[in-house]
């Protein structure tokens, strides 16, 4: 019965924060293709979540790439970041590295525990003074209770008032001393993040929308048209 029980959560879990198909590389259309092959307007990181890789954004892939950006896409392992978040916030570091060098600019899009990871990222491992904006999807900012029904390191670090948050919350005064925008996009119905003001940010633009499912948020046009229009106005600002 106890491993019945275990597989049951772990189903429910899978389910509810992957969104990852089975094709191992994301789709794009000839169109994107076409825009990521010109000038870009500026480099952007997507951040997948638990469960999840790279495969499991293309929806949000293709919005940022067909208005002109550059879109970096990492795979982090173990996917369900059972060796804790820092060694996939590393990962992070080397592959935007890899891609881009150690100087160039970008901003973070990140999704549940992608938030966290780049919040590590960010705060932790010097990548702040090279980040035009931070918009974190449905990242459990203060834990999720959803948390302790996965074992592993990553997990426990997400559940409420644990250390790791604590550190993130003791060093993000980065982003007020570097002047970077942040937002954190959440579904006020979404069941995975409980309590459901999880994702509020104290310091940051909290939206807030009607997505039904924790990864529905990826597709919501809505979440699409705003993300956009501040990736748009923040590179504006960091122009002049």
């Amino acid at each position: 019965m106890r491993i019945l029980v275990t597989a049951a959560l772990y189903l429910l879990l899978l389910t509810t924060f992957s969104c990852s198909p089975i094709d191992p590389q994301p789709s794009v259309s000839a169109k994107v293709a076409s825009k990521s092959s010109s000038v870009p307007k500026g480099k952007v990181v997507l951040v997948h979540g638990i469960f999840d890789t790279r495969i499991g954004l293309p929806s949000l892939y293709e919005a940022i790439v067909d208005n002109g950006y550059e879109c970096l896409m990492p795979s982090l392992k173990p996917v369900d970041g059972r060796n804790g978040l820092e060694p996939m916030a590393k990962q992070l570091q080397e592959e935007i590295d890899r891609k881009w060098g150690s100087s160039c600019e970008f901003s973070l899009v990140a999704f549940s525990m992608g938030g966290l990871i780049s919040r590590y990222y960010l705060q932790e491992l010097g990548g702040a003074s090279r980040c035009q904006g931070l918009y974190t999807i449905a990242t459990p900012h203060n834990g999720s209770y959803v948390a302790y029904l996965y074992p592993g390191r990553g997990t426990s670090q997400m559940r409420p008032e644990s250390e790791f948050l604590f550190q993130l919350k003791r060093s993000e005064h980065v982003y007020d001393t570097l002047e970077i925008p942040t937002t954190s996009y959440r579904s006020a119905v979404d069941i995975v993040m409980i309590p459901l003001q999880s994702p509020v940010w104290h310091r940051s633009d909290n939206v807030r929308l009607w997505s039904p499912l924790h990864p529905a948020l990826l597709w919501d046009k809505t979440l699409h048209r705003d993300l956009l229009r501040r990736l748009d106005r923040n590179r504006e600002h960091s122009l002049n």
